[in-house]
């Protein structure tokens, strides 16, 4: 039996795993933040209501800024939480990785004992590499929509808050 064929046969996925672990470590801080923003956006929108509470029956400039906010922060809400569903996404195909490279591993070493689960063990790699490549892909999609809700936010102020700035709107 050749050892040192299957060890640095094992090296590999091994390498990968790693690779995916600290993948996992940034994507969860990454999630935890987005979590952290959305509570922010919901504490933002419970204030906006309460502003329109106390505002009344109003039909004012102040209360259609109000109403003009909470739709930007459901927009930016929904924006964010896509953002979330795909950083799931890619956690989860990067732990379902960690997962395939472990039992391909786990057979790698088994194959000393019993060949056949080489055959087990390819197919484990395999999918454990395009389970990487879905999770890049996944990350890669979250990461050109991370500035949306900041672009829709930028436009907010530009379109709706400084134009009512302006000296020439006031009557």
């Amino acid at each position: 039996m050749d050892f040192a064929k299957i060890i640095s046969a094992s090296v590999v996925p091994v390498v990968i795993i790693s690779a995916c672990g600290l993948l996992s470590l940034a994507f969860y801080n990454r999630m935890a933040a987005i979590v952290s923003r959305l509570r922010g956006f919901q504490r933002e929108r419970m204030h906006q209501q309460e502003q329109l509470q106390r505002a009344g029956d109003k039909r004012d400039a102040t209360t259609q800024r109000y109403w003009l906010v909470l739709e930007l922060l459901e927009l930016q809400t929904t924006h964010v939480i896509r953002r979330a569903k795909l950083i799931r996404l890619t956690l989860l195909f990067l732990l379902l990785t960690i997962g395939m490279l472990i039992g391909c591993s786990l057979m790698l070493g088994l194959s000393v004992l019993l060949p056949r689960a080489m055959y087990v063990a390819i197919p484990l790699y395999v999918l454990g590499l395009l389970s990487m490549l879905t999770a890049t892909v996944a990350a890669a999609v979250e990461l050109k929509r991370a500035l949306e809700p900041v672009e829709l936010e930028s436009r907010f102020i530009t379109d709706v808050l400084l134009d009512d700035t302006q000296p020439g709107d006031r009557a």
